[in-house]
C-alpha cells in the first residue's frame, strides 16, 4: 500500500515537472515578456526605444550569433556561464545622433533572471564635432539625463 503510495506520487510529480516545461518551451516571447514586467523589476524595456528585442534562443551558441548581430550597439561578452539549454534573451536600445545607450537580460524557461547588464557609448561623430559634451553629472542642473535613466524614457 505504501510502495503505490509512493509510485502514484512520483508519477503525478513527474507529470507536473514535465508538463510545466512544455508549458515554458511553447510559451511566446511576448507573453513571458509580459509576465515578467508585472512581477520583477530585472528588466523593463525603454518606452522610447530605437529597438526592442524578445527572443528565446537555444543557450549561449545561439547568443554568441546574436552578439555578432548586436555588436553595431555595443554588446560585447555577454555572460555565456550556462549551458546550452533554452533561454529568453531581451534588449532594449535607445540611439540618438550623440549615444547609444543599452540594456539586456537573459531569462531561464521559467522565469529565473541568469544575467543582464547595462552600458552607454558616446558617437565617435559627436564627440568630434563637440556635439557630444560627455555624461550629465547626477547633481547638476540637467539632472535627469543619462546617469538618473529611468526605464520608460532614458533620455528625462
Amino acid at each position: 500500500m505504501k510502495s503505490k503510495f509512493i509510485i502514484i506520487l512520483l508519477t503525478t510529480f513527474l507529470s507536473l515537472n514535465i508538463a510545466w516545461s512544455v508549458f515554458a518551451k511553447e510559451k511566446p516571447e511576448d507573453e513571458f515578456y509580459s509576465t515578467l514586467s508585472k512581477n520583477e523589476q530585472k528588466y523593463k524595456e525603454y518606452q522610447n526605444a530605437t529597438l526592442n528585442i524578445r527572443r528565446k534562443l537555444n543557450g549561449s551558441s545561439e547568443l554568441r550569433e546574436l552578439e555578432k548581430e548586436l555588436a553595431k550597439y555595443g554588446y560585447r561578452d555577454l555572460s555565456y556561464d550556462y549551458p546550452d539549454i533554452e533561454v529568453y534573451f531581451f534588449a532594449s536600445i535607445y540611439e540618438d545622433k550623440y549615444m547609444v545607450i543599452r540594456k539586456y537580460a537573459v531569462y531561464d524557461l521559467k522565469g529565473n533572471f541568469l544575467n543582464g547588464g547595462f552600458g552607454r557609448t558616446a558617437k565617435r561623430d559627436a564627440v568630434n564635432n563637440g556635439e557630444f559634451n560627455g555624461w550629465k553629472d547626477k547633481d547638476s542642473k540637467d539632472k535627469g539625463k543619462e546617469d538618473n535613466l529611468a526605464d520608460d524614457n532614458p533620455t528625462d
